[in-house]
């Protein structure tokens, strides 16, 4: 009972700190799994971030180039200057020159194209002059007021000379960049003839340096408009930019994306899509996980990072890992605990078995001392004259003398055993002879208990390489077994055979044999079987168990089998090498 309990109690502080573990452990894991997440978006916005810096750096330079291709251009001859400019540049989407409010080009009315005509729709404020054409830019020295005042406006968010970004040197980068400021700056082209333009080395009039860039939003739709004042009092002309052929350079800088649950989308102003990396299918309505702002020159346009509901493949790979990681774990831990348990249980059977044994170890000493003193007292006080009575209690003396040796023979033999310690005198010995002496000397002992000596041996050599005190050991613990659980028994036979490969000697009795359920645990050592008869024999459950492990010990072998139609029959077997 206390043992039960005790088990009870180990188990329970076992398995709450393991169940303890194994929630934490789960919960970490989970966690673990919304942190990579996490950081998979961190590493996305960085990168969005680059290319938006990117992105801002390269339309910087390009608004540059084209301000400063504007500047340059002859004011002899603006206009077919600016319509060869148009032709050739494939950024410049409309040219305008617009003078005292009055616009110069292109002309309103039925003798402009469709384009030009909305073209002057779009800008009809700046052209009406309802709208200034400086209106957005700052003040060398203005205050915080006047630029939230710009910011009011609405109509921009941006300011020239804005936020400057440090660039990248990936070639693919240099690359684009390299191609759009190429064409960003007016080339020898431009001037067709020298009725039409003057080389740019000849002396320039002064000018006024006034210029800028609008972002104009119309039917929600983003434009931008480069314009120059270059005189004083001269005209203001500019052009609009092609988006779609900045756009188409500007892609270039975007990575290629693999994984198939995340994307980096370009986005205009009302959230369409300008451009997608990622094969990621998007639904309609889905928004991004993180927004980055691409440049204050492109107001409102954004980079989206868009994530699979389900989350990255490869976290989810994680996951999975480290629950079957963890659940063998458990499986370990428990494994490990099942282990203890049933080794706990296995000393505590031997532990009660070795006080069994030492119990039963006790009386059996017990007994031959008690009756060896009482008969030799007897003989000592000379009282007893019959000389029949003296040599059966002498007889009696002899034989709990060699019942006592045996057992204390059986009690040193199991204690070298258990440590390895036995040693062996190796021999030649005829076991023929050994066997017989064997029934001569302990012919009286088996006949006092009413039982017949049978002897077959067979013609043929019984010598065998082995311990001559050993195998007469093993033969006494059989002898000694059968004699105890015979009970109502008629006999005990020896047959000794020679089968050429082997020798074998089988000492069988007709008792009442043993059942099929303890035929495999009767060489275990301290097993006894529990019933009427073995509970009325006294024993220490030491002798079958020994003399398995001295004949397998001595490269041979020893086993069970029912006798016919009852008893049972110990087999010894050597094996010719």
């Amino acid at each position: 009972m206390k043992s039960r309990r005790s088990i009870i109690v180990f188990w329970a502080l076992f398995l709450v700190p393991t169940l303890i573990i194994t929630g934490i452990a789960f919960k970490l894991l989970s966690h673990e799994q919304e942190r990579i997440n996490k950081v998979a978006i961190d590493v996305l916005s960085q990168r969005a971030e680059t290319i938006s810096q990117t992105i801002h750096t390269t339309v910087e330079d390009v608004l540059n180039n084209l301000k400063q291709s504007l500047f340059e251009i002859e004011q002899d001859k603006l206009k077919e200057n600016l319509l060869i400019w148009e032709e050739i540049n494939p950024l410049v989407r409309n040219i305008f020159i617009y003078r005292d409010q009055n616009l110069e080009y292109p002309l309103k009315g039925m003798e402009s194209t469709l384009e030009e005509r909305q073209f002057i729709m779009r800008y009809d404020p700046l052209f009406s002059g309802r709208v200034k054409f400086d209106f957005n830019i700052v003040p060398a020295k203005a205050s915080a007021q006047e630029l939230q005042k710009l910011k009011g406006i609405g109509i921009s968010d941006f300011y020239t000379d804005s936020m400057q970004y440090n660039t990248i040197s990936e070639k693919q980068t240099i690359s684009s960049r390299q191609k759009l400021l190429s064409i960003s700056r007016i080339g020898k082209k431009t001037a067709v003839s020298s009725q039409h333009t003057r080389h740019f080395t000849e002396s320039k009039p002064k000018v006024i340096d006034k210029s800028g860039w609008i972002p104009w939003f119309s039917e929600n739709h983003l434009h931008l408009l480069g314009w120059v004042q270059k005189l004083e009092k001269g005209s203001i002309y500019g052009i609009e930019l092609e988006l779609m052929t900045l756009l188409s350079r500007l892609i270039i800088d975007f990575p290629t994306i693999s994984e198939q649950k995340i994307a980096m989308v370009l986005m205009d102003a009302n959230g369409n899509f300008m451009h997608q990396s990622g094969t990621m299918s998007i639904a309609p309505g889905n928004k991004p996980v993180k927004r980055i702002l691409v440049s204050t020159l492109l107001p409102h346009w954004q980079i989206g990072i868009f994530v699979d509901d389900k989350g990255f493949g490869t976290t989810k790979g994680f996951f999975y890992i480290s629950m079957i990681l963890l659940a063998i774990f458990i499986v370990a831990i428990i494994s490990g605990g099942v282990l203890l348990t049933r080794l706990t249980l296995a000393n505590m059977k031997d532990a009660r078995q070795k006080t069994s044994f030492v119990s039963s170890v006790s009386h059996e000493l017990k007994t031959p001392l008690t009756s060896i003193r009482m008969y030799a007292e007897l003989l000592l006080s000379k009282r007893v004259k019959d000389e029949d009575k003296i040599q059966t209690y002498l007889f009696t003396i002899v034989n709990e003398s060699s019942r006592l040796t045996r057992l204390i023979n059986n009690i040193l033999d199991f204690g070298k055993l258990e440590q390895g310690q036995k040693k062996y005198q190796i021999e030649s010995v005829e076991i023929d002879k050994v066997l017989k002496q064997i029934i001569k000397t302990h012919g009286i002992r088996i006949k006092n208990q009413n039982l017949e000596i049978e002897t077959l041996i067979e013609k043929g050599n019984y010598k065998v390489t082995t311990d001559k005190d050993a195998f007469e050991q093993v033969i006494l613990n059989l002898l000694d077994n059968a004699l105890k659980y015979a009970g109502r028994g008629k006999f005990i036979k020896f047959v000794l055979k020679n089968r050429g490969a082997s020798i074998s000697l089988k000492i069988c009795d007709d008792g009442p044999g043993i059942s099929k359920e303890h035929q495999s645990k009767i060489f275990e050592k301290f097993y006894r079987i529990d019933n009427s008869l073995t509970s009325q024999q006294p024993g220490s459950g030491l002798g079958l168990s020994i003399a398995k492990q001295i004949i397998q010990n001595l490269n041979g072998n020893l086993s069970f089998e029912p006798a016919s139609p009852n008893g049972s029959c110990f087999v010894i077997t050597f094996f010719e090498k």
